[in-house]
C-alpha cells in the first residue's frame, strides 16, 4: 500500500465538498422558497465534482510535486528500471546478474515485476516505509520468484522480500538488499531508464 497523510488527505476531502458546496449554492440560480428537489440537486453536483476531481488527483495529479511531503509522501517510481543483482556467495565470486523491472503505480498501491534471462518475479505485497525524524526513505516489498522450466532443477520456485532505499522526490537511483527463502542474500541496485525523445 502506498503511504499517505491520512489525517490532511480525510480534512481536504471534507474541505473540498465545503468549497464546492459554497461555490454550486452562490451560482446557481435561487427561488424565493427552499426545498427538498433544490437540496438534493446541490448534493448531486457536490458529489459528481468532488468524484471527478479526486478521480483525476488519483489518477494523474498526485504526481505532481506541488503535492509532495505535505500531502503526498511517497514519490512517483512507475516506469522501467534497469537492475543489477549481486548474489552474496561465499563458495565463489559474486557474479552480477542484469535484470529489467517494470514499477506500476498509483495513488493507492504499487506492483514490482522483475525479469532476468532465467526468471521472473513479482511482488506479492508492497508499501513504502518514510519517516522524517529517523531520515529514511524506503520501499519495501515481498515477491514470489518462477524460474523458467530448464532451469527449475536447478533453481526451484520461491518467495523472497527486498528492501530499496531513495533519496527525494526525484528519485533515478535506488539501492538496497534482498532476502529468499533458499537462504541467499544479495544486493540489489536500479537506475531508471531514461526515455529519450527524438527530435523530429
Amino acid at each position: 500500500m502506498v503511504k499517505f497523510n491520512k489525517k490532511i488527505f480525510l480534512s481536504a476531502i471534507i474541505i473540498l465538498a465545503i468549497i464546492t458546496s459554497v461555490i454550486i449554492y452562490l451560482f446557481k440560480p435561487q427561488g424565493d422558497d427552499f426545498s427538498i428537489e433544490k437540496l438534493l440537486s446541490i448534493i448531486s453536483a457536490v458529489i459528481s465534482i468532488n468524484t471527478l476531481i479526486w478521480g483525476l488527483f488519483c489518477k494523474w495529479l498526485w504526481k505532481s510535486c506541488i503535492f509532495y511531503n505535505w500531502f503526498v509522501l511517497s514519490p512517483d517510481l512507475s516506469g522501467n528500471w534497469n537492475c543489477k543483482l549481486t548474489p552474496n556467495c561465499k563458495e565463489k565470486k559474486s557474479e552480477t546478474i542484469p535484470a529489467n523491472i517494470k514499477i506500476k503505480q498509483s495513488f493507492f498501491s504499487i506492483q514490482i515485476e522483475i525479469k532476468t534471462e532465467e526468471s521472473a518475479s513479482v511482488s506479492i505485497s508492497a508499501s513504502f516505509d518514510i519517516d522524517k525524524e529517523l531520515g529514511h526513505q524506503r520501499l519495501i516489498y515481498s515477491f514470489m520468484n518462477t524460474p523458467k522450466m530448464d532451469v527449475r532443477r536447478n533453481s526451484p520456485m520461491h518467495y523472497g522480500s527486498t528492501i530499496l532505499e531513495f533519496d527525494g522526490y526525484r528519485v533515478d537511483k535506488m539501492e538496497g538488499q534482498y532476502w529468499t527463502d533458499r537462504e541467499t542474500t544479495g544486493i540489489i541496485s536500479l537506475e531508471r531508464v531514461v526515455v529519450v525523445k527524438s527530435e523530429e
